[in-house]
């Protein structure tokens, strides 16, 4: 997900890396350098129409079909050393693991939820209260969503023959992932970055590559300037809406003054609202080319690019996309977002192909169940 780099047409094509004796990465080797590019999937448009009408026409089953499709046009768009990315999963292991997680979960909360609005009754607020330790379960899922989705759709890339995967502990993800948000509003908001990197080398020191993993070192410091410039930026815009009528409550001002004042309010909110709106994307720019460039695959780095305009537009376009195709274009959008991030990374350095051999681990026969029900995308 990380790798990214110049457009195919940009550079010359990188000669193909030879397969060793043994299989496609086994054997001895020598360092070798490791080309991304880009090579944009042909007719999304037509393939986003098809989605659209199968899935409307079966009621909505075939999305997971049609999100295999995409995800195996977008991984081949992936090139590394000209061969592509495999993108190997099934619409039947997405709808099976959606089934599971409506089953085991869905199911037996609305059941729940139906016999306590029958035994306190409908509007009774001692349902709601019944159901926060439910809550708090699905606060708790969303990580471990997060996690198994990301494992899945590594489990089910190839390259030159080879899998990813991950070796941690889904569970254990998720519950730092709920733990580290319970730190937001203790600190105003101030643990985000320390949170974000905390996550980010949870998800990627997991992660590997057939037997090779990858490594991200980093430290939360470098973020704390861009996040405190968007944080206090914005608590400006939030402080000039709600001082003037602090102001009047407390009778520093009077009724004519604050009426006076309101125009010069709106327009300094506004002004404040677009520049947190800038610095906000600027510390999401940071944050991406920060932690890209601290992760490394064994003596290979990576270097990434982006900038905060560039972002703002591709978010902008993509809306206007969604919105006046009313979603059917999502796939597009999608192939949009990861061409502009490929087209500012690179990868640094060489690495011993040959070394790496095929990933053992068992793979599940069911997808990312518990992320869609969420409606959690990974990538």
């Amino acid at each position: 997900n990380r790798l990214k780099g110049a457009a195919a047409s940009s550079r010359p094509p990188a000669p193909p890396v030879p397969p060793a004796p043994g299989g496609p990465a086994g054997g001895g080797g020598s360092l070798q350098p490791v080309q991304l590019s880009w090579k944009h999937p042909r007719d999304l448009g037509g393939l986003s129409f098809k989605i659209w009408f199968l899935t409307l026409l079966t009621l909505g089953i075939y999305r997971f079909w049609g999100k295999t499709e995409v995800r195996r046009k977008l991984w081949n768009a992936v090139r590394l050393n000209n061969q592509p990315l495999e993108y190997t999963g099934t619409g039947w292991e997405l709808f099976l693991g959606f089934i599971i997680v409506l089953i085991v979960v869905f199911l037996p909360v609305m059941a729940l939820f139906f016999a306590l609005a029958i035994y306190f009754g409908p509007d009774s607020p001692m349902v709601n209260i019944a159901l926060i330790p439910v809550y708090v379960l699905f606060f708790y899922l969303t990580g471990v969503a997060i996690y198994r989705a990301m494992r899945y759709r590594l489990r089910r890339t190839r390259w030159r023959g080879i899998r990813g995967t991950m070796t941690g502990n889904p569970w254990a993800y998720g519950w730092t992932y709920f733990w580290t948000t319970l730190t937001l509003p203790f600190t105003l908001g101030w643990s985000y970055p320390w949170r974000k990197v905390k996550l980010a080398q949870l998800l990627v020191n997991d992660s590997h590559f057939g037997t090779q993993p990858l490594r991200l070192d980093a430290s939360w410091k470098p973020l704390m300037g861009p996040f405190a410039a968007a944080w206090l930026v914005s608590a400006a815009a939030i402080g000039i809406l709600i001082l003037p009528p602090l102001a009047k409550e407390a009778s520093f001002i009077g009724a004519s003054q604050a009426k006076e004042m309101a125009p010069y309010v709106i327009l300094g909110f506004i002004v404040l609202l677009l520049a947190s709106a800038y610095f906000w994307l600027r510390f999401q720019a940071s944050s991406m080319n920060y932690l890209t460039g601290q992760t490394t695959f064994g003596s290979a780095g990576f270097r990434l690019n982006v900038a905060p305009g560039g972002l703002f537009m591709l978010m902008l376009t993509n809306l206007l996309i969604i919105i006046f195709t009313v979603g059917i274009f999502a796939p597009v959008t999608l192939a949009r977002a990861m061409r502009y991030v490929m087209e500012r990374m690179e990868i640094t350095g060489a690495v011993d192909l040959a070394a790496i051999a095929q990933a053992t681990d068992r793979i599940e026969g069911m997808g990312e169940g518990l992320a869609d029900a969420f409606d959690i995308d990974a990538f």
